[in-house]
């Protein structure tokens, strides 16, 4: 089949999907308008949305999907008047048959997108960025772990209170509180609403049994029967409040609760001004404006509904920046400055998880005054250089609406960032002894000393999953140059990174890994979290047969067992074990150790053990046990070597009685290590060094990195000193078994 013939076919594909899709809309238009649309989402909400927080497979993804789906539904009938004569009771039919729809109707759009064919190459090259955003913001709405969401409003906002105050009539704090209040209201009513509605059924049956009415072997489908038309028939009555109501159980007078309602609440008919044509047309219905990001609650006849209530959180951390930035004054004279240094402090907080307080630096200088970067971190010879940026996708990119509008969101939200973080990476690098002003005075750096310098840039909000490998994009976008990149992550997974990994080798083993997923051959499917639940399960290694052939990998769902700890800890109050990467018996013990040395490139040493999968490391454990065994029972020194990665990588371990000289195993260390690395002619080795009067399981750690070469002395150094069953430590023979 040829070019045109397969375009034909893909065209004629995409033409019958989108007709379904309209066909879809249509038939879901006309019976979804004659149903009562508070009862309809009020048994969706209480049908969905109230599935048993503790499952995250089965009816959780089924929670997920239908959250999707209501506030879908709210947004469309919220966007037309309230029907005269609707349905007012809806049965297990009318929510199959909705459901039916939604899902042909998705399942049709999806389709009909990824089988369109553009009609130039420069619509081809949008489409390759485009689709993707399209699918995924079809599917997914709102950030994860709401409790993070919650504390970034908290804090973010509550730099700005007096203008909360003054303009709104409420604080975050107070804003958070009170929509707490409704969700916890809405859980107890539905527990309480629960086991009347099944008493009530028991009492039912028992009457109808009594009165002749049924047997007894029909009493089990009696009681389900009127227990399901007892609760979810009262749904709306359970689900609403009044602001009287409001005012009680949220503990707030009613004149605050007021206040809170008239900012966050809707009436049906609404829209936003900006956004008049919504829900009109099929194929971009998906995607149409959806006013419950702005105001998440409904008013009708005189009381209160929250139909997609789990998305309060998020809705809280995004809707109230659009108030600030509307008050131009404001924004302009302080509300931008206090926005944008949160996000520094917030970040340079998040790093302090991991690193010394003291080596996490906030908005240093160059000599000249001016800044370098928003937040640096100096750490054993490697250097975090991180921006900041809080600029947020605009609605049009989220959407894929927009391809301009797109880049140039991406350009300021991370690649004006990284140029930055590139001016202050070549400054660091092109001077021999840089100078950086901190507040509590200069730090100068020894250039020629630092291992690694990450950019970072951190956003306040995801990029979708745009930035977890970039040259998925950079072809057609072309941000960036000579295939170099950032680490581009988003404030709550940050938040999310830097509490589960507990060690700074680790970190910054994981950072590597990240950024070497932008040199694999294959397009990458996934979020940050599923990088990082990848990277505990397998160790984000991606130069393995399995990945030489295939053309796209898809990680989406490797985040399982971090969503489960932090649903656990954070939602239901547990004290869950971390998710962490397998390790073999004592392994954690050497690499807390190397990282406690008062030794110079202890990370190196350290992320090298981590670059070893879970056999290595055991086999490096075991050998390193059986060498420390060899010395304890003759006192004699032994030692062994390995070599990994392709000979690239090679580790060395003595073991010997240094009667706590550490100056002496040192040199014996070093000699080793020196001798083995010229030998194998590899370019980094690790050596170890243990003494047998030490309590801890090593006590010296040196990193050799250089290019191989050539040197005479050395050849008859290393054919000597490294003959079996001899080593010498600077000229003093020793003998040992290799």
């Amino acid at each position: 089949m040829n070019t045109e013939d397969f375009h034909k076919k893909q065209q004629n594909k995409s033409q019958n999907y989108s007709k379904q899709a309209e066909k879809d809309f249509l038939e879901f238009m006309s019976y979804i308008t004659k149903l009562d649309p508070i009862k309809l989402l009020s048994q969706l909400t209480l049908t969905f949305l109230f599935a048993p927080e503790s499952q995250l497979v089965g009816s959780r993804q089924d929670r997920e999907k239908w959250l999707r789906y209501i506030e879908f539904i709210s947004a469309l009938l919220l966007s037309k008047e309230y029907p005269k004569q609707p349905k007012l009771f809806m049965d297990g039919i009318d929510i199959d048959k909705i459901e039916e729809l939604l899902d042909s109707y998705f399942k049709n759009i999806s389709w009909e997108i990824i089988t369109s064919v553009p009609d130039d190459s420069k619509d081809k090259d949008f489409k390759s960025v485009i689709d993707p955003i399209k699918l995924h913001s079809l599917y997914v709405r709102g950030e994860a772990y709401s409790q993070h969401l919650l504390q970034m409003a908290e804090e973010l906002y509550s730099e700005h209170n007096g203008w909360f105050k003054n303009n709104l009539g409420f604080t975050i704090k107070e804003a958070i509180e009170i929509s707490q209040s409704i969700t916890n209201k809405y859980e107890r009513r539905v527990n309480e609403e629960r086991g009347k509605s099944i008493k009530q059924a028991e009492k039912y049956a028992d009457e109808q049994i009594k009165n002749g009415k049924i047997e007894e072997k029909d009493r089990k489908f009696c009681e389900t029967q009127k227990s399901w038309y007892s609760f979810y028939g009262n749904s709306d009555r359970i689900l609403s409040f009044t602001l009287e109501e409001l005012s009680k159980f949220s503990g707030y007078p009613k004149e605050k609760c007021e206040k809170y309602l008239n900012r966050l609440s809707q009436t049906f008919g609404y829209k936003n001004p900006a956004f008049p044509d919504t829900f009109k047309n099929p194929h971009s219905a998906p995607w149409d404006y959806n006013t419950l990001c702005e105001k998440p609650i409904i008013f009708y006849k005189g009381k209160y509904f929250v139909p997609a209530y789990p998305r309060f959180p998020e809705v809280l951390l995004r809707t109230f920046y659009y108030d600030l930035f509307s008050d131009k004054e404001y924004w302009a004279k302080e509300g931008q400055g206090k926005y944008g240094r949160w996000l520094e402090r917030k970040t340079a907080d998040c790093f302090r998880k991991i690193f010394p307080s003291e080596e996490v630096y906030l908005n240093p200088e160059y000599p000249n005054g001016n800044e370098i970067t928003d937040v640096i971190v100096l750490h054993d010879r490697k250097i975090f250089i991180v921006q900041c940026k809080t600029k947020r996708l605009r609605y049009e990119s989220q959407i894929g609406k927009d391809y301009k509008m797109l880049r140039g969101d991406l350009e300021k939200g991370i690649k004006e960032s990284f140029e930055q973080g590139v001016k202050a990476r070549d400054y660091i690098v092109n001077d021999e002894h840089p100078v950086i002003k901190v507040a509590n005075g200069n730090l100068i750096i020894d250039g020629k000393q630092i291992s690694d310098i990450f950019l970072v840039s951190v956003t306040l909000y995801r990029y979708q999953d745009l930035a977890t490998r970039w040259a998925n994009i950079n072809l057609d976008l072309k941000l960036f140059k000579d295939n170099q990149y950032p680490w581009a992550v988003s404030l709550p997974d940050l938040m999310v990174i830097t509490e589960l990994i507990d060690y700074p080798s680790m970190f910054i083993h994981y950072i590597k890994r990240r950024l070497q997923v932008e040199q694999t051959n294959f397009q990458l499917g996934g979020d940050e979290i599923d990088l990082l639940g990848y990277y505990f399960r397998q160790g984000l290694y991606f130069k393995t047969n399995d990945f030489k052939k295939v053309g796209a990998v898809s990680i989406y769902g490797f985040s399982s067992e971090i969503d489960q700890y932090m649903l656990e800890k954070y939602e239901l109050g547990k004290n869950p074990a971390k998710p962490k990467q397998e390790m073999p018996e004592k392994f954690e013990e050497y690499l807390k150790t190397v990282e406690n040395l008062n030794s110079s490139y202890k990370m190196d040493c350290a992320i090298r053990l981590l670059d070893l999968d879970y056999q290595r490391r055991k086999d490096f454990i075991n050998m390193a046990e059986k060498t420390k065994e060899k010395t304890k029972n003759d006192r004699k020194l032994h030692s062994f070597s390995m070599e990994v990665d392709n000979n690239s990588l090679g580790f060395s371990f003595v073991a010997m009685d240094a009667n706590g000289n550490v100056e002496k195993l040192f040199r014996t260390t070093h000699s080793f290590a020196v001798m083995k690395k010229y030998a194998k002619k590899y370019k980094e080795w690790v050596g170890f060094g243990w003494d047998s009067n030490s309590q801890k399981v090593l006590d010296v750690a040196i990193f050799l990195s250089f290019e191989p070469f050539k040197d005479p002395e050395l050849d008859k150094m290393a054919k000597e000193n490294l003959r079996k069953g001899k080593l010498v430590d600077l000229g003093k023979e020793e003998q040992h078994n290799t």
